[in-house]
Formats: structure tokens, C-alpha cells, sequence
């Protein structure tokens, strides 16, 4: 016999009737399938400040790419100097030696 046929609900009070609906309230509730306008007001305030975050890290993210990028550059220019400040100043040390 299946559930939704009059014949199983026949000997059904209202009381049972109230108490089904009461209780898949509940569950519904608690499966998040209903959600209350203040819990869903904060729910959707924690998700927009998750985002203006989010945002905001991202922001801060490339300006710190760009400053190490910047140093980045420096750094390799500044070992390239040295490294040719360093072979002019063997190539000087070399040619004084052997004219010695």
C-alpha cells in the first residue's frame, strides 16, 4: 500500500498531520533548505566581506610583486656591475703582472 493512496491516511489524526509538517520543519531547517531573513542577512554581510578581503589581499599582493620585482631588478643589475667591475679589475691585475 503507498503512502499518498486516502486508504494509509485514513486513520491519520490532526494532531499526527501537524506534528509531520512541525517536523520537516525542523529538518528543513536544520539541512539549510529554510533559512530565516537575519541568518541569511549575515550569512550574504560574511560573504561580501570574504569578497571586499579577498579584494583588498589582492590589492596588497601586487603592490608587494612590484616592489620585489623592482628590487628583483636592481639586484641583477648590481651583479652584473660588480661581475663586470670584477673581470675589468682581473683583467688589469692580469696584463700588470704579465708586463712585469
Amino acid at each position: 500500500m503507498s503512502a499518498l493512496t486516502p486508504a494509509a491516511w485514513n486513520g491519520v489524526g490532526v494532531v499526527t498531520v501537524v506534528l509531520l509538517f512541525f517536523l520537516f520543519g525542523v529538518y528543513a531547517l536544520i539541512r539549510g533548505w529554510i533559512v530565516f531573513g537575519p541568518a541569511h542577512r549575515d550569512i550574504l554581510k560574511a560573504k561580501d566581506d570574504a569578497i571586499a578581503h579577498a579584494n583588498g589581499r589582492e590589492l596588497e599582493d601586487a603592490k608587494t610583486i612590484a616592489s620585489l620585482t623592482n628590487v628583483l631588478t636592481e639586484q641583477r643589475v648590481s651583479g652584473e656591475v660588480s661581475a663586470h667591475i670584477l673581470s675589468a679589475i682581473r683583467d688589469v691585475v692580469s696584463s700588470r703582472a704579465g708586463s712585469s
